[in-house]
């Protein structure tokens, strides 16, 4: 999801603009104290099978490092139901759901398959709206009569089919939207949004708008050329802040390996300047990506790759291991601790997270040179790789819940941490009988974890959580019936 190569050349002239207006600092930033774990979200599309016969970097590869589901239907309840069980197993929190105006078939897949999924209540989500289903004209959205009537008839759509929903998420109570490129907003845009939240109001719900505002150019109005600064009349409209991607192929300093790239140090400066443009009003939501890589699709418009490995030879996720520490954890805000991912699944860009069958490394392709859809970079078959930096990234302990003998996973298993008498956090297990123990909520410390379920005996282990380390406890509960001199068993690793 990128714009025309005509206003994106515009972004090299803006670079110096960028740095003398910016406020930009070069010391590191810490993780900020938060007083609740973040939220994780990924960004989820439903555009499967089509989109695979549009062409996606694993899919050109030699050999091929498909899906670990194959090139899948977006609208099959088993690959729905997996997808679920990856993200709560893993620690995504709620997906951001694609939604095209006009569009039909999103609304099918997702009352006929997310929101019947029977592990739904495992994972929330909210609507991600493509505002360029509104048009796109010359990289701007403008809004005019036919325009913000056609987005006030979507709201009141998605508020009638999804905002009741107990999946949904919601800020304080209010139900959230994210509005992809609203960096294009020119015209009467202020109108339609405050029509929009006025509207949506009498449907019993208070909107939680979330901005795409977050880019290297934003565009001001119909006629003025874009700007590198924050569009503060904009912004003020929403209530957060995000950058759904900072790629940008025009910008040469940025591809390559993330170790000889400025990518993620240009990155943080321009977080830097959208959160002094937010001030204490609009909060930022840090958002990254493991790679790019939209040559599969996009061949003829030559755009440069961002691998994933962030150094030649590093480790595979190397890249998207170092955005989350440098660009989402500095940039977590207290008042909404929350961080997007691009994506779950957008193979077409080459920025999923999904798994892969696993396969051994390769920068072959099937073009003519062998080379032009990879670049020469390395890709991997990575199976749940991505999945696991991200788990060890924000939890220190997680693990799974099963029935002694059996091995049955137990699902809805009340689970608490404890230090002395004071319980410090619960959780659940979810369907599968996995479990997460957010790493905000524990210091390094040793603690009293215990498991309870109705018709089992209750459990207790000791954990030891360290920081930047993942502790995994696995606990085996012995139904109430099985004779007492069986004891308890836990595997901690």
């Amino acid at each position: 999801m990128i714009l025309s190569k005509t206003m994106r050349r515009l972004t090299c002239l803006l670079c110096l603009s960028l740095i003398l207006f910016g406020g930009m600092g070069c010391s590191e930033e810490k993780t900020p104290p938060l007083s609740r774990p973040p939220l994780v979200g990924a960004y989820y599309y439903l555009w499967y099978p089509g989109n695979w016969r549009e062409g996606y970097i694993n899919g050109r590869l030699k050999p091929q490092q498909l899906p670990a589901l194959g090139q899948y239907d977006s609208s099959d309840p088993r690959v729905i139901e997996q997808h679920i069980a990856w993200a709560s197993r893993y620690g995504i929190d709620f997906w951001a759901v694609s939604w095209w105006p006009d569009q039909p078939e999103s609304d099918r897949i997702i009352t006929q398959g997310i929101l019947k999924a029977k592990n739904i209540q495992d994972i929330r989500f909210c609507i991600f709206y493509e505002s360029g289903g509104l048009g796109l004209e010359k990289d701007r959205i403008t809004f005019r009569g036919e325009t913000s009537r056609k987005m006030l008839s979507d709201f009141k759509t998605l508020a009638q089919k999804y905002f009741s929903h107990p999946s949904y998420l919601k800020i304080q109570g209010r139900p959230v939207v994210i509005l992809y490129l609203t960096r294009t907003f020119v015209g009467d845009y202020e109108k339609t949004l405050y029509l929009l939240r006025k509207e949506i109001r009498k449907s019993g719900f208070d909107l939680f708008l979330i901005g795409d505002e977050i880019f290297w150019y934003v565009m001001r109005s119909p006629h003025l050329p874009p700007s590198s600064r924050p569009e503060r009349k904009r912004i003020r409209w929403f209530d957060a802040i995000t950058a759904y991607n900072l790629y940008n192929w025009s910008k040469t300093a940025h591809m390559g390996y993330g170790e000889r790239s400025t990518f993620l140090s240009e990155s943080r400066d321009l977080f830097l300047s959208y959160r002094a443009a937010g001030g204490n009003k609009v909060p930022l939501i840090p958002a990254v990506f493991p790679g790019y890589n939209d040559r599969g699709v996009r061949l003829s418009e030559n755009h440069p790759v961002i691998p994933r490995q962030f150094s030649p030879g590093g480790e595979e996720g190397g890249f998207f291991r170092e955005a989350l520490k440098r660009l989402a954890l500095p940039f977590l805000d207290p008042s909404l601790p929350m961080v997007l991912i691009t994506s779950f699944n957008e193979w077409n860009e080459g920025t999923q997270i999904e798994p892969t069958q696993t396969g051994g490394a390769t920068e072959e392709d099937y073009s003519p040179s062998g080379r032009e859809y990879t670049q020469g970079f390395l890709y991997r078959g990575y199976g749940e790789r991505y999945l696991t930096i991200l788990q060890e990234t924000f939890y220190s302990v997680a693990g799974r819940v099963q029935e002694e003998g059996g091995g049955n996973p137990l699902s809805g298993v009340k689970i608490k941490v404890a230090k002395g008498k004071k319980v410090l956090m619960e959780t659940q297990s979810d369907t599968f009988g996995y479990f997460r123990v957010s790493r905000w909520s524990l210091s390094p410390d040793s603690y009293v974890l215990q498991a309870e379920k109705a018709g089992y005996h209750p459990h207790s282990a000791v954990v030891r959580v360290e920081g930047g380390k993942l502790t995994t406890v696995n606990i085996l509960l012995k139904p109430t019936h099985i004779a007492s001199g069986q004891g308890h068993r836990t595997v901690e690793r």
